[in-house]
């Protein structure tokens, strides 16, 4: 392409192993751990992003293979391919490109194709995610091998047709066919390959979702680059119905969900990146509309639970996870620990109401912060634990529901006889109650979703038995149920 100016650079040995990872769908834990752990820069990012506010784990994380069950199995793999393939070609000498802007674009086209790929239901929405995020890096390799080429662009960086254009003018090919001739060069996926190299292309009449989701990603990026704004709306909601038929009110939809995981995963690349799609997309679009925060519609005993909402800015400092962060650890360790027994504790403060009708907030909040405490003092550094309203939740990893049951039972008596000076020197008991469901010696529950419901249910009979009652559910206890 550049007439034997220069050779492709060479695939980083880690990202090397790491594709070899995307063709082993029985890769383990482990197995990844060890190949991450080869690169310090990819383990420290990792390891800062878990420990980051994003989770608010109590115990810091400390290894790969703990940041990979908090941030999951597909995450850690594809954003470590993606940033041992990028490091290997930023940040030469003389370098043109604007890397902030650089990684902003490929982060918001990445988490635009996932978005996509869910609303038009196509199946490889992690490889999508890949693809997106690596279609711009054929700039990376040009800003490498021809460093004088984006110096007269100036802010037109921020305008990806004029980057396209001013690449055309130079060198008769954009950036796309030599990022898609790097990533064939190294082997990557042929649709990955196809994709890049066709990110610029027309696809409204294109039957391949997975290429049209990579190349209309781009258009979502721009418009969050762009400050959003009517007309920037006008245009991404104009390719979205051109290419999928998707209509005005879906696109929003759209745009609010890449907006709201972009802001979840942005410090996962703050070695890259300073801020990436930082505008309000409700507030840049004409007209009013009302964000969608919820993560996910959970259904089934757990759902009253979920729920519940109390003193939510406190979670911090009691040590305690968010909820949605300890609902993500719950469905990663399901997954990645594979029939390795799991179970999860519910435990709720009967009277918590009642005390803050008598009391107020002021209080309550240092008998949470009391309560969590003594809570986290009974389980292991590994386990993950939140608070829905009343109620603490606690996963613990490894444990049958019978060694579950033992740790609550610790819980719940250091309760028992505790009382807690209050105002004007009253001393009141913290009444709890818990449920916990379990692994079997033989079986395990078939999805965290069960798990947890299975958790929810127990609680509730605990709780119309009295206070300090544990209850117990079995998997096979369950399904017995259910039949």
């Amino acid at each position: 392409m550049l007439r034997g100016e220069t050779q492709l650079p060479v695939m980083p040995t880690v990202a090397a192993r790491l594709l070899g990872l995307e063709d082993k769908p029985d890769a383990s834990l482990s197995e990844l751990s060890e190949v991450i752990s080869l690169d310090v820069y990819l383990a420290s990012t990792l390891l800062r992003y878990a420990n980051s506010a994003a989770y608010n784990l109590v115990n810091k994380v400390e290894t790969v293979e703990r940041a990979a069950l908090v941030l999951g199995f597909n995450t850690v793999r594809d954003v470590s391919l993606s940033l041992s393939l990028t490091k290997a070609l930023a940040g030469q000498p003389g370098a043109q490109l604007d890397y902030n802007i650089f990684w902003q674009r490929s982060l918001l086209a990445a988490e635009a194709a996932r978005v996509l790929g869910k609303a038009v239901k196509e199946k490889a929405r992690d490889e999508l995610f890949l693809a997106a995020l690596l279609q711009d890096i054929g700039m990376l390799a040009l800003d490498r091998v021809r460093p004088d080429l984006y110096a007269q662009l100036g802010d037109g960086q921020l305008r990806h047709q004029s980057v396209a254009e001013l690449e055309q003018r130079n060198l008769k090919f954009d950036h796309a066919r030599f990022g898609g001739a790097l990533l064939q060069e190294w082997g990557m996926h042929e649709r990955t390959v196809k994709a890049v190299l066709e990110s610029h292309s027309d696809h409204a009449e294109d039957e391949d979702m997975f290429a049209a989701c990579v190349a209309t990603s781009g258009f979502i990026a721009d418009f969050f680059l762009s400050g959003g704004g009517d007309e920037a709306y006008a245009t991404v909601s104009r390719e979205l119905y051109r290419v999928f038929s998707i209509r005005d009110s879906q696109c929003m939809q759209i745009l609010l969900q890449v907006d709201q995981a972009i802001h979840s995963n942005q410090d996962l690349y703050a070695e890259v990146v300073n801020s990436a799609g930082e505008i309000d997309v409700v507030g840049k679009i004409g007209g009013e509309r009302e964000r969608d925060d919820s993560a996910a519609v959970i259904n089934g005993d757990f759902a009253s639970i979920s729920q519940q909402r109390l003193l939510e800015d406190n979670l911090d400092n009691e040590g305690v996870m968010s909820p949605a962060a300890f609902e993500n650890s719950l469905k990663n360790s399901f997954r990645m620990l594979r029939g390795q027994p799991i179970s999860v504790a519910m435990v709720s403060i009967n009277n918590l109401h009642e005390l803050r009708g008598l009391y107020g907030d002021k209080v309550i909040t240092l008998l949470l912060k009391v309560a969590s405490r003594k809570i986290l003092e009974c389980i292991r550094i590994e386990d993950f634990i939140t608070r829905y309203g009343d109620t603490f939740a606690i996963i613990l990893l490894g444990a049958r529901a019978k060694d579950a049951v033992r740790v609550v039972e610790r819980i719940v008596n250091l309760f028992e006889d505790a009382r807690y000076t209050v105002a004007d020197g009253n001393r009141v008991a913290l009444k709890l109650c818990a449920g916990v469901a379990g692994s079997s010696e033989d079986i395990n529950f078939d999805s965290e979703q069960a798990l947890m419901n299975g958790a929810a249910m127990v609680l509730q009979r605990a709780r119309k038995q009295g206070d300090y009652v544990i209850c117990d559910e079995l998997p096979e206890r369950r399904l017995k149920a259910l039949g």
